[in-house]
C-alpha cells in the first residue's frame, strides 16, 4: 500500500498526471498523423496505464463519487463523435472507478469492459494497480506482470515501463495540473488531431 507525505503525493499524482496527458498526446499523433513512426507509439503506450493509476487513486480520495463517475461518463460521452464512435478510454476508466467504489459490480464491469477500449487487459491491469497502491504491493507488481505476458509480442508490452513510474517515489515539481484539464483535454486534442489530418 502507497503511504506516502500528502506533500509528496500530490507532486507525485501532479506529475504522472502531465506526463499522461503528454504521452497520450504524442501516441495519437503518431496513430493519425505519422503511422510510419512506430517510436511514437511505443512512448504512447506509458500513458494508459498512468491514467489507470491516476483513476484509482482519484476514485478512492474523492469526496464525491457520484459527480466523480459522472464527470468520466460525460465526457467520454462527448468525446465519441471524435473517437469515430468507439466506447473510449474514458469508458474503461468509469468501469474501473465503478468496479474499485462498489465490488459488487466486478463481475459487470469486467464483461463490460469487453466493448470498450483497451478491453478486459486494460480493465484487469487497473486492478492490478488497485491492489499495488491499495492492497499487496508485491502481489499487484505480479499481476502487473502477468497480464502483460498475454499481450506479448505486441506493442502494448511498453506499457510495461510504467510500472517504474508507478513505482518511483520522487518527482519533480511541476505545475498544478487544472482540476478539469483532463476531462476537457481528451475530446479537444483528438478533434484538433482528426482536423488536422484531414487537410
Amino acid at each position: 500500500m502507497e503511504t506516502y507525505p500528502q506533500k509528496t503525493y500530490d507532486e507525485k499524482t501532479n506529475f504522472i498526471k502531465w506526463l499522461a496527458i503528454l504521452t497520450m498526446t504524442i501516441d495519437h499523433i503518431g496513430a493519425y498523423l505519422f503511422p510510419q513512426y512506430i517510436i511514437l507509439r511505443i512512448i504512447g503506450r506509458i500513458s494508459f496505464p498512468l491514467f489507470l493509476y491516476t483513476t484509482v487513486l482519484g476514485t478512492q480520495r474523492t469526496r464525491n463519487f457520484k459527480k466523480y463517475l459522472f464527470q468520466l461518463v460525460v465526457f467520454g460521452i462527448i468525446s465519441i463523435p471524435v473517437t469515430l464512435g468507439r466506447i473510449n478510454i474514458l469508458f474503461a476508466l468509469s468501469l474501473l472507478a465503478l468496479s474499485i467504489k462498489d465490488k459488487r459490480f466486478f463481475i459487470p464491469c469486467l464483461i463490460a469492459s469487453y466493448f470498450v477500449e483497451y478491453g478486459i487487459y486494460g480493465f484487469l491491469l487497473g486492478w492490478a494497480i488497485y491492489w499495488l497502491v491499495s492492497k499487496d504491493r508485491t502481489l499487484g507488481i505480479i499481476a502487473y506482470l502477468v497480464i502483460h505476458l498475454a499481450v506479448f509480442p505486441s506493442i502494448q508490452m511498453y506499457a510495461l515501463l510504467s510500472l517504474a513510474l508507478i513505482l518511483f517515489h520522487s518527482y519533480p515539481h511541476v505545475v498544478r495540473f487544472p482540476k478539469y484539464l483532463g476531462y476537457t483535454y481528451y475530446p479537444l486534442h483528438l478533434a484538433v488531431i482528426h482536423l488536422i489530418a484531414s487537410l
